[in-house]
């Protein structure tokens, strides 16, 4: 199947859709204190499928595409900031206005608010200054460290070609298992306390291993996706069984995520038409992911919390948001791309 014909024909779009209402629904629970025992049922249920990893696993995919598609730095490193900056920046200009509304910008040292502002606008959004941290959850909108990896894989990936030109399989091999060892640090032996803990967290170390599994699968995808297309119950049921024995233990925890990343490419290959039916090409996830934390802290400042209707809310709302953001702004920078599949796919339907 050619390059054109696997954009077409898969449920990445629906799949990273559902993978950020997932982070939405998640958030959502936690800070807005949402105790309903159906609501806290379900985000239990859901937690199994996270949606941050499923982001790292199709970007593994989906970049390694792109850029041996065009086959040239220049268009690549285009492409990837057409796609990146222009929703982040319109979702900067709205939380600042948030900020300046809720009076967050008073009796502010204009230096820390400038950094602030640099680190947002290039590759630090992780960052959080003083200033923020007494306004909603303690930070204006917390889910954007995952663009700063994002923007790591990007730079990496030409870097990574080089790397595993010669012996592909045993040095990839290498990469993940160093990778999966920082990801086992942080989250089953660290304190997340300490600076470089915290610092480590919001790097590429621990989550690498997902983005080399979607470029392995890419690699090799016309070996391995036969046997993970038209096969998401049977991984299902392989993963389930997984979540239910789960032990504490490194190789356990191995497997565990192997298992998951195969389930999660074994959605996007089943059934293939179902995302064009509801979707139609259509991408909407992005203006969802960084606009609900936004919403999330309005609605603590407002007192909205506490109720199923607020967890509603913020879901309908962070899906137009999606929807907005899409049509409005990142449809219309991503025409500007010279060599797209997506542009050809969109401009023959």
């Amino acid at each position: 199947m050619n390059c054109k014909k696997e954009i077409e024909f898969n449920n990445f779009n629906l799949l990273r859709l559902l993978a950020a209402l997932q982070v939405v629904y998640i958030h959502s629970v936690e800070h807005l204190n949402i105790t309903n025992e159906i609501v806290v049922f379900i985000k239990n249920i859901i937690s199994y499928f996270p949606g941050v990893p499923i982001f790292f696993l199709i970007s593994g995919y989906l970049i390694t595409m792109s850029y041996e598609n065009n086959q040239n730095t220049k268009e690549y490193i285009k492409n990837r900031v057409l796609r990146i900056f222009p929703g982040l920046y319109m979702s900067f200009v709205i939380g600042l206005i948030i900020l300046w509304y809720f009076d967050q910008l008073i009796d502010v040292d204009i230096t820390e608010v400038l950094l602030w502002m640099v680190a947002q606008l290039s590759f630090f959004q992780f960052y959080n200054p003083d200033f923020i941290r007494d306004f909603g959850v303690g930070v204006i909108n917390g889910s954007l460290w995952t663009i700063s990896v994002e923007l790591c894989f990007y730079i990496l990936l030409p870097f990574l070609y080089i790397f595993l030109q010669k012996d592909f399989f045993k040095r990839s091999s290498l990469l993940l298992l160093v990778s999966f060892g920082f990801y086992y640090y942080i989250n089953e032996i660290s304190s997340n306390t300490l600076i470089y803990e915290k610092l480590i967290k919001v790097s590429i170390l621990p989550y690498l291993f997902y983005f080399l599994f979607g470029i392995i699968l890419y690699k090799f995808k016309n070996n391995l996706i036969r046997y993970i297309e038209n096969k998401v119950w049977f991984y299902f049921v392989i993963y389930s069984m997984i979540c239910y024995i789960s032990f504490d233990i490194f190789i356990f925890d191995i497997l565990h995520q192997v298992i998951f990343s195969i389930f999660i490419f074994s959605i996007v290959f089943s059934y293939r038409t179902v995302s064009y039916r509801i979707l139609k090409h259509n991408d909407f996830t992005y203006g969802v992911y960084i606009y609900h934390m936004l919403l999330i802290n309005m609605f603590l400042e407002l007192s909205i919390n506490n109720t199923v209707e607020s967890l509603l809310l913020v879901l309908t709302l962070s899906l137009l948001c999606g929807i907005l953001s899409y049509f409005l702004i990142e449809k219309q920078f991503l025409k500007m791309k010279k060599k797209s599949l997506y542009n050809q796919i969109q401009k023959e339907h």
